[in-house]
């Protein structure tokens, strides 16, 4: 697999980037029975917050988009239906040390308003070192002013620097349908917590809490598909046989995720085998590593090196996809459009996208996309 085809792992944000804070108010229902347990649960906002992320992660039909989920620096969660004490609703902040490693969670108390429902929770995403500080000092304000539009991966599937202008992002989930939302308040470090409820914290944020917030910042929900070709194999001088063999060598390279309570190397999420047999990389609810700023889309590679300047005689493969090949890729792509609503100009190339030769000129990308076009019903003659 040569340098131009190369997947890579986007990077989280460095240090010095603007502020950005993101609010989602989801609705976690209310029944009398979780009204019974509220007493209980207000002295343990822990594993609520883990119910709230699970939600998300598994049922919520619309997301944020994974390139601000990249950039978070720290996020807290606040259970209100179930916290509220005296005006006052608890909850959780954890802060990343690196891209799948969070530092123990912390209490914390918000007070604020407007928000959409009483069976809600608040999430806020952090991602500026100014926002970091303001709620590490104990602190932080979430007000109505630079208000952005609710950004979501179903309508911004490719989110840009540019469009991360805005301070604060709010967001309301009704049943399983994110929305903008008007909630402002302050979040406050809560040092009341008794030795009872620390000790609790510290035994199962190292499991519940930090596997919730691995599947809620791992998982996406796919937008796009985007085709690549696998190219060789460092030193072995052909083309993988198998997705085996693709899933070594990145793992080699790093391209590790935890995502659905395991751990995946291959960073596309389908390889298409010479045969066209269509063999399964990481799941397709879990990021890619195959296409910077593109990871939510969904990538599949084919076995071979259709690049004329790169593979000019077929040395290092097959010089143009098999006839077996395309006809998977074009089941494949007509299944996860249908599946995900999937819109015709998110089927991408590689090379549409990045300074690279992939797939190759030799892969029949308007050949693939003719086929994927909806086919017209012909009218009886009358």
């Amino acid at each position: 697999m040569d340098r131009r085809c190369r997947p890579s792992l986007d990077t989280l944000a460095t240090i010095g980037k603007k502020l950005l804070l993101i609010c989602i108010v989801v609705n976690v229902g209310g029944s009398s029975s979780q009204a019974r347990q509220a007493s209980s649960a207000t002295a343990w906002p822990l594993e609520p917050a883990v119910k709230v992320l699970n939600i998300i992660s598994a049922k919520s039909q619309t997301s944020v988009p994974y390139a601000v989920l990249n950039k978070t620096q720290c996020i807290v969660v606040i259970p209100l239906a179930r916290q509220a004490r005296n005006g006052v609703a608890r909850g959780v902040v954890a802060c990343r040390e690196s891209a799948d490693q969070w530092k123990r969670p912390a209490f914390v108390g918000y007070t604020g308003h407007d928000v959409g429902t009483r069976n809600s929770a608040l999430l806020v995403f952090v991602l500026s070192d100014r926002a970091a500080r303001a709620l590490q000092s104990g602190e932080l304000k979430l007000g109505n002013e630079n208000r952005g539009p609710a950004l979501l991966a179903q309508t911004s599937p490719v989110t840009t620097e540019a469009e991360l202008t805005a301070d604060l992002y709010t967001y309301e989930l009704a049943g399983v349908v994110l929305s903008g939302s008007k909630a402002t308040g302050v979040i406050v470090a809560d040092t009341k917590g008794s030795d009872r409820e620390q000790k609790h914290f510290s035994q199962i944020s190292s499991e519940k809490y930090d596997s919730a917030l691995l599947a809620f910042f791992n998982t996406i929900k796919p937008t796009g598909i985007v085709i690549h070709h696998t190219a060789l194999i460092p030193g072995a001088n052909r083309p993988p046989r198998s997705e085996r063999e693709v899933d070594r060598y990145h793992q080699e390279r790093g391209f590790e995720i935890r995502c659905s309570g395991r751990v995946y190397h291959v960073a596309y999420h389908y390889v298409i085998m010479a045969n066209g047999t269509i063999k399964a990389g990481r799941p397709e609810r879990c990021q890619g590593a195959h296409a910077v700023g593109y990871n939510s889309y969904l990538g599949i590679s084919l076995v071979g090196d259709f690049s004329s300047d790169d593979n000019p005689t077929g040395k290092k493969g097959p010089t143009k996809p098999t006839a077996a090949q395309i006809a998977s890729l074009v089941k494949l792509c007509r299944r996860l459009r249908a599946k995900y609503n999937i819109p015709l100009q998110h089927i991408v190339r590689h090379s549409d996208i990045s300074d690279t030769e992939c797939p190759g000129d030799r892969f029949p990308f308007s050949v693939v996309l003719a086929e994927l076009q909806p086919r017209r019903v012909r009218a009886r003659p009358s």
